[in-house]
Parts: C-alpha cells; sequence; structure tokens
C-alpha cells in the first residue's frame, strides 16, 4: 500500500512539473505574440486576435504554476498569526488551514467542470479567433484538483513539501 503512494506521489510530482513548464511557456508565449502584435502595428497591421491569444496564455500560465507553489510551499504564511502560538497551537492553525482549503479547492474543482459544460451547452467562443473556451474552466478545475491533492499530501507529510527545490 505504501508503495502505491509512492508510485502515485511521483506520478503527482511530474504532473505538477509539467504544468509548471507550460506555464513558462504561456509566459512567452504572452510575451511573443505581445511584441510581435506591437512590431506589426508600425507597419498597420497585427495579429488577429492577439488580445484573445494574451487572455489565454495569461491564464493558462496562472492555472499551471498554482500546483507547483503548493507542492513547494511557496505561499507567503501567515506568520503574524503563527508566532503568536505555540508550536501546538501553530500544527492546530496548520491543520485548519489546510482543511479549509481542501473544502475552497474541492468546491473549486466541482464548480469550474459544472461552468465548463455550461460553456460547451452554449457553444460559447472567443470574440475574435470563435475557439471554444468550455476547456478554459476545466484545465481550472484540474489545476484546482492537483492543489487538493497536494493539500492532502501537507496534511498527511507536515513539514515536507511534495517537490524540493
Amino acid at each position: 500500500m505504501l508503495l502505491a503512494f509512492e508510485l502515485f506521489y511521483a506520478f503527482l510530482r511530474k504532473l505538477i512539473i509539467a504544468l509548471a513548464i507550460i506555464s513558462g511557456l504561456a509566459v512567452v508565449a504572452m510575451i511573443g505574440v505581445t511584441v510581435v502584435d506591437v512590431v506589426l502595428r508600425i507597419f498597420r497591421t497585427g495579429i488577429r486576435g492577439a488580445y484573445d491569444i494574451v487572455r489565454v496564455a495569461g491564464v493558462i500560465a496562472i492555472t499551471c504554476s498554482l500546483p507547483y507553489v503548493t507542492a513547494i510551499k511557496g505561499h507567503i504564511a501567515i506568520e503574524f498569526f503563527y508566532h503568536r502560538f505555540a508550536k501546538r497551537g501553530r500544527l492546530a492553525l496548520d491543520i485548519f488551514f489546510r482543511v479549509i482549503s481542501l473544502g475552497l479547492f474541492g468546491l473549486l474543482v466541482y464548480q469550474n467542470i459544472g461552468y465548463g459544460k455550461m460553456l460547451l451547452d452554449s457553444r460559447q467562443v472567443m470574440p475574435t479567433l470563435a475557439i471554444p473556451v468550455f476547456w478554459i474552466p476545466w484545465m481550472i478545475s484540474f489545476s484546482c484538483l492537483l492543489i487538493f491533492l497536494t493539500v492532502l499530501y501537507h496534511l498527511f507529510h507536515p513539514g515536507k513539501e511534495l517537490i524540493k527545490l
């Protein structure tokens, strides 16, 4: 049973790192599209749908980076509260915040799946490029699921990062 968990955590780590790479590529895409669009506007032309592309790349960059930040425990802790408590109090606060996080990200997974289904049913598309957008909430939902699993890992492995820097 323990081996199955370790294999699952290894798979989760690889998946989170892959998403972090995608996030970096999305940032590069945003920069590239913006620079090329600005340069082309000097010649009275531009990239059709540049705004849509940059918006989607921004969502991808943020969404795909959050599981990595959670896995390395890169979020800012509320130090003000932690320093006012003894070690047991800090542990209790940590467990409390992680349980709240599990509920929040579980709800986000559920709500984004439903929202993506609604966008799919209504055939919502991007304004300029007419590309369907239902997959964006589903991607956010997938990212929130990875965050949920990472917080769960941290709950059962206090003091350990899922991914070391």
